[in-house]
């Protein structure tokens, strides 16, 4: 925790809201609670808020804030305490004890699940035992337990498993303090000299205990001979509460080596917490008074921090530290009830100040809660409420539980909102340290940096805003800082800023440009660019040597200046082939040479040189190019890594033969299975374009043919969208066709050849395909019948029709339908038709009627069947079981189909929604099921219909409601 300050600034980095549960609904739990103390669980289990309560019971909230009470003592819960890990403690007093009872839960599964709401351990002080004076602080571990009693007694207990010990002994306290004892915490691993460390408090002292380690004896770990060491006769008890006595042993007591960390100031009950270190990590012990904040590590205090204010309670969460504290104003409003005065002076005055105020009396006063973050140090939030019951973190949120019974939390922003508070304010210092303390990207630093020194220059501090530029190097554009020193007052700052930019290397033409012209400016420069051109001479021919500027950018101001000659020496010197080829082509324009370099480089180099300059180099020497191309030999993972030769087909974007010759050639010395569809759709593309401009008939025979060879070779990848698209963009109708029939888009034969009226290829492309879309015969019957000739398309219509009549494509009406758009059909057409429909629909209709009749009978013999059943008395004559047969004996089943059975032979089903037991005729089940499950495959089927209906007149979206049960297969035919 770092040094005390004067004034804290104050910012607002929370947001308060009130906890409501799932769906907005409130949470209605915990409005009428009091709460003598509080803890969470700190993610075990999930995470749960834990609350105790003034009528002893334990309020616990899960993740989803459902509250849920379990019964933990008897008469009052007094304390409560939760270890880093999950065990929890607490102490109150059950009915038939004379003292406060211990207990103890694990938290790594909630405290409401069933096997879970009893206490772990039970532990019962006898009356003679220690401790002899009312339990007022606890602190605890998953494997030690330190109590603190109003006479200023410490206890202290180790356990290599407090559920599971058996012997716990309290003897005479390890400490007495003059006063009673008002907090207590545990820190185990303390550094530099490790082990264990108990802080504790008083009104008036704070001090440090560390345990001193004992030589475990045989077979028993440090920590249970340390358990082992501390004596005395106590009553152990688990759930079934059945008292198990303890013997005295004789081993040592514990030993502390005791540090009284403070003799005149001390705190209150929950005045002091365990905080996380921000200097080294370590767990400080943090006390808070009247008089500020204090730390300690071990045996050493830190410095305080100072807080105004009467303290209530203290609270750490992460690295901010939360102070509630009492304001002057307050409003009390007493509803008094007739108290016993004995009885009230033998209360315990740490007990009264943890439970607050009686249920009887009702308090408004004004309590303030502040956040503070320690480092840097600012209030980081701070809210007046009327009172506050206790604070908790869970969940990554702070909780507030306020006398009224409402449940708020405070919700951090993000780091972003954060730091536009601080930028509003101008602490751009306060946003570097807590945007470093977040672990905040470079160019996030980098953002701050660049407003920070916005800051400064507006207000004419020049070299501290230099400063903070010099730090955006790398992330802010540089053109940003340099235009704000253009001006001849700012050279040193401008000359500064470039300097650092060509020691971080990021330097660029202009920049270097620039930083050779503020040196020429100044005369006491001129020895600094005599330094910064002669490093370049010094080099020599080592490469290797360390330059303070970019030999690139060096041959980039060399050229800008039309020292070209100089340049391609430097790029040849130092082997910047791509700036060589670039002088060579764009300045002095001397292809000849720039091919003849390339020639010189490896295949890398020489590629990348091709990638860079091909487009002028083709222009310019299209065949002499396009043999050195072909001249790169690449082995078949360099066309593999490099994507040949696609990745060079836009270089040759206005020479289409040269393109063609190099892909020819690449086809055909490259390995088929890397080269990928790209290569053979611009080869099908440029045959295309070559075939549309071909006036040459055998040269047209000749490319059609490579053409369709092209598309129809099935071991290449070619894209059949932009093959089709390129077909019927050069109007090469048999690619078209092609490439449909490779794809089996046979509709899209017949629309294509519908659309250009080629009615001849119709019927035959029908018959072709037909019967794997025989949809392709519906519509050419739509097509010819809308096609106005002469003789009515009578004869391609009659092989359609009869090809639907034996599939039974269409219904008799719509094919008149369709028909009846040509004016030249006549009704002979479909006679044959129609009689055909007629007389098989005549044929199914009287089969219906000779079901129906069938039906009717059946009917009639079931109802009378039913109504025997009903009026006349059934005798059972059979003496022997229809199953086994045998004679029948008592206990016997008699059904109502006159089958009888021994008890044991009938099919016994149990009721779903009884305890009675059925029974199933074993030789009638089996129809009787059939039949059943065809009445509620009837009664479901009628439920989906109405809810189609009812959902068709209340949706306004109703194709997507016909959609949806289309999905659920309702419309699916009953087979």
């Amino acid at each position: 925790m770092a040094s005390g300050v004067q004034q804290w600034r104050r910012f607002n980095f929370f947001d308060k809201e009130i906890v409501k549960r799932k769906g907005g609904k409130p949470l209605e739990d915990v409005k009428n609670i009091q709460v003598i103390a509080s803890t969470s669980t700190n993610g075990a289990g999930d995470g749960q808020l834990i609350f105790g309560c003034s009528d002893g019971s334990l309020c616990v909230i899960n993740r989803d804030y459902e509250a849920n009470h379990i019964r933990s003592f008897d008469i009052s819960l007094q304390l409560l305490a939760h270890s880093a890990g999950d065990t929890l403690i607490a102490i109150g007093m059950d009915e038939n004890e004379t003292k406060q009872t211990i207990k103890l839960w694990k938290t790594d599964k909630t405290l409401v699940e069933k096997e879970n709401t009893e206490p772990a351990k039970i532990i019962s002080i006898l009356p003679n035992d220690h401790p002899n004076s009312k339990i007022c602080a606890v602190a605890i571990t998953d494997r030690h337990i330190v109590l603190g009693c109003e006479n200023g007694a410490i206890y202290f207990f180790a356990s290599t498993d407090l559920i599971k010990e058996k012997r716990y002994k309290f003897t005479t306290p390890f400490y007495q303090a003059e006063k009673p004892i008002t907090n207590l915490a545990l820190v185990e691993g303390t550094k530099p000299h490790g082990g264990l460390i108990v802080y504790a408090t008083t009104e008036t002292n704070v001090l440090s205990f560390r345990l001193i380690p004992t030589a475990p004896t045989a077979g028993i770990s440090t920590a249970v001979a340390v358990a082992a060491s501390v004596s005395s006769t106590l009553t152990s008890t688990l759930r079934d509460r059945r008292p198990f006595h303890l013997t005295h042993h004789q081993q040592p007591p514990a030993q502390f080596n005791i540090t009284i960390l403070e003799t005149h100031i001390g705190c209150s009950p929950r005045c002091a917490v365990l905080a996380q270190s921000d200097l080294d990590g370590e767990l400080q012990f943090v006390i808070a008074n009247s008089t500020g904040v204090f730390s300690y590590v071990g045996e050493d205090k830190r410095v305080g921090l100072a807080i105004e204010g009467e303290k209530l309670t203290i609270h750490w969460w992460f690295n901010y530290l939360i102070v509630v504290t009492k304001e002057n104003r307050k409003a009390i409003t007493t509803t008094s009830t007739t108290t016993n005065p004995t009885n009230t002076q033998q209360q315990s005055a740490i007990l009264l100040q943890l439970a607050a105020d009686s249920i009887h009396k009702t308090t408004t006063e004004l309590q303030t809660l502040a956040v503070y973050d320690t480092n840097p140090q600012l209030q980081a939030y701070s809210v007046g409420i009327s009172r506050i019951q206790c604070v908790l973190d869970e969940w990554g949120y702070i909780h507030i539980l306020t006398g009224d019974g409402e449940l708020h939390r405070l919700i951090e922003k993000d780091l972003h909102s954060r730091l536009n508070i601080l930028f509003k304010k101008n602490q751009y210092q306060l946003a570097l340290q807590l945007a470093k303390k977040n672990q905040t990207s470079k160019q996030g630093m980098a953002e701050i940096f660049k407003q920070f020194g916005d800051h400064l220059y507006a207000k004419n501090e020049f070299e501290s805003a230099t400063d903070q530029y010099c730090k955006t190097i790398g992330f802010l554009e540089p053109s940003y800082v340099i235009k704000k020193f253009l001006d001849s007052q700012h050279i040193d700052h401008l000359t500064r800023y470039l300097e650092e930019l060509h020691r971080a290397k990021l330097a660029n033409v202009d920049h270097t440009t620039l930083l050779l012209n503020c040196y020429t400016k100044h005369p006491d420069r001129i020895n600094r660019l005599a330094q910064f051109i002669g490093l370049n001479e010094n080099s020599g021919s080592t490469p290797d040597v360390e330059l303070t500027f970019d030999v690139d950018i060096a041959i980039d101001v060399c050229r800008q200046a039309n020292y070209l000659d100089e340049a391609l020496a430097l790029s040849a010197k130092y082997r910047r082939h791509d700036k060589y080829i670039k002088i060579q082509c764009e300045n002095k324009r001397d292809y000849d040479r720039a091919l003849t370099y390339i020639q010189t480089l490896k295949f890398d180099d020489a590629l990348q040189a091709f990638r860079n300059y091909g487009k002028t180099l083709i222009k310019q020497q299209p065949k002499l190019t396009t043999k050195l191309l072909k001249q790169l030999n690449p082995t078949p993972q360099q066309i593999e890594q490099e994507q040949l030769p696609e990745s060079l087909i836009n270089l040759f974007m206005n020479n289409p033969d040269e393109l063609l010759d190099y892909l020819e050639y690449a086809v055909k010395q490259y390995p088929k299975e890397h080269l990928v569809s790209t290569v053979y759709d611009t080869i099908l593309e440029l045959l295309l374009q070559k075939y549309s401009t071909t006036e040459d008939k055998k040269e047209l025979d000749r490319l059609s043919h490579q053409i369709i060879t092209l598309l129809q070779d099935s071991k290449i990848g070619i894209d059949v969208t932009r093959a089709m698209v390129a077909c019927q963009k050069y109007n090469f109708k048999a690619g078209v066709i092609c490439l449909y029939d490779k794809a089996k888009l046979y509709q899209q034969i017949l629309q294509y050849q519908m659309k250009n009226k080629e009615s001849d290829k119709i019927v035959s492309t029908c018959l072709k395909y037909g019967d794997e879309d025989p949809q392709l015969w519906i519509q050419a019957l739509s097509y010819f019948s809308k096609l106005k000739r002469a003789d009515g398309c009578r004869k391609e219509i009659q092989q359609i029709l009869k090809y639907i009549d034996e599939k039974d494509l269409l219904s008799p009406l719509l094919v008149i339908q369709t028909l009846s758009n040509n004016e030249s059909t006549s009704l002979d057409l479909l006679k044959d038709y129609l009689i055909r429909k007629l007389h098989n629909e005549q044929t199914q209709i009287e089969k219906d009627q000779s079901e129906i009749r069938r039906f009717r009978q059946e009917s009639e013999l079931f109802v009378e069947k039913i109504k025997q059943l009903e009026t006349d008395p059934i005798l059972c004559q059979d003496p022997k079981c229809s199953a086994c047969k045998m004679d029948l004996d008592i206990p016997c089943i008699h059904f109502f189909c006159e089958h009888s059975f021994h008890e044991h032979c009938a099919y016994a089903v149990e009721s779903a929604t009884s305890s009675e037991i059925t029974y199933e005729c074993p030789l009638c089940s089996g129809d009787n099921r059939k039949w059943l499950d065809l009445i509620n495959m009837q009664r479901v089927s009628k439920d989906i219909h109405e809810t189609f209906h009812r959902k068709i007149d209340d949706q306004q979206d109703k194709f997507g409601v016909i959609a949806e049960f289309l999905g659920r297969r309702l419309f699916d035919k009953v087979r």
